[in-house]
């Protein structure tokens, strides 16, 4: 029986997704139903695009992710259905959600949910797609509904695809984006950690951290402790990417970045 994993941008103060978690379990009262997250910022697909892709290879390759960030509910954007040839499926809109996933992985199939038999209600609400066509769609999925049965295929090129800042190593520096916040005010970026290396930097030399035509100086160091409080350092994070933190403190804070802007780091040379 395959996990269903749950991302959305809805909080937890109103009804939303209790009543999703229900109706899930209402269609396959067998499936387990995995918070991956519900503390997206609100309308923010870029977080939940880079959340999801560092997060579905820790479980197994059977799981569906249920992932529900949609400004446009109600509008023309497409509802879907995508599976990968390491056997995961992902349900929600088309709306750039899927970037990562589909640029760095093989997608076998996509599927516009437009068989109205496997909707929670027939005519879904305007604006709770999650609901009504979303979660209903993965249920099945999860008692054994071939994909294919849940709509009309869709062409790989034709997917809403996300732009942002590719991470690259130019000029002895490297150049990439802030992709989003964490609650401890860290910032993740999308550069590979592997990436260091290139520009020869090691533990405890100091780096220039540029986001948008501010600079900050840095410390690469492994554990947030290795520099002092409230002090800035880069270190890989446990997803093999490089993070910004502050030790006990707040990098979102001191750099004023919220996600999307451009980063680019470079070794300090006094």
């Amino acid at each position: 029986m395959p996990y269903i994993a749950f991302l959305t941008d809805w909080g937890h103060k109103s009804y939303y997704v209790g009543v999703t978690k229900a109706v899930i379990k209402k269609i396959n009262p067998q499936v387990e139903i995995i918070d991956l997250t519900h503390e997206v910022e609100v309308f923010n697909v870029r977080e939940a695009m880079y959340v999801l892709f560092r997060a579905f290879l820790d479980f197994p390759s059977e799981s569906i992710f249920l992932a529900v960030v949609d400004y446009g509910v109600g509008t023309e954007r497409k509802a879907l259905a995508l599976q990968l040839e390491k056997g995961y499926t992902f349900v929600g809109p088309d709306n750039g959600l899927f970037t990562l996933i589909a640029e760095n992985e093989k997608v076998v199939r996509i599927i516009e949910l437009n068989h109205p038999q496997y909707f929670y209600h027939p005519l879904p609400s305007s604006t709770f797609h999650g609901r009504d066509i979303f979660a209903s769609c993965a249920a099945h999925l999860s008692r054994g509904i071939p994909i294919d049965k849940l709509g009309s295929p869709v062409d790989l090129k034709d997917l809403t695809f996300l732009p942002y800042q590719k991470p690259e190593i130019k000029n002895h520096s490297l150049q990439g984006e802030i992709a989003y916040t964490d609650r401890f005010g860290n910032l993740e970026t999308n550069l590979p950690r592997d990436y260091l290396q290139e520009i020869e930097i090691k533990k405890g030399e100091r780096l220039i951290i540029q986001i948008e035509n501010k600079k900050f100086i840095a410390t690469y160091q492994l554990p947030y402790a290795a520099v002092s409080q409230g002090e800035l350092l880069v270190h890989p994070d446990s997803s093999g990417y490089l993070e910004i933190a502050a030790y006990q403190g707040s990098a979102q804070v001191i750099t004023k970045a919220r996600g999307g802007e451009k980063v680019l780091l470079q070794k300090f040379i006094p």
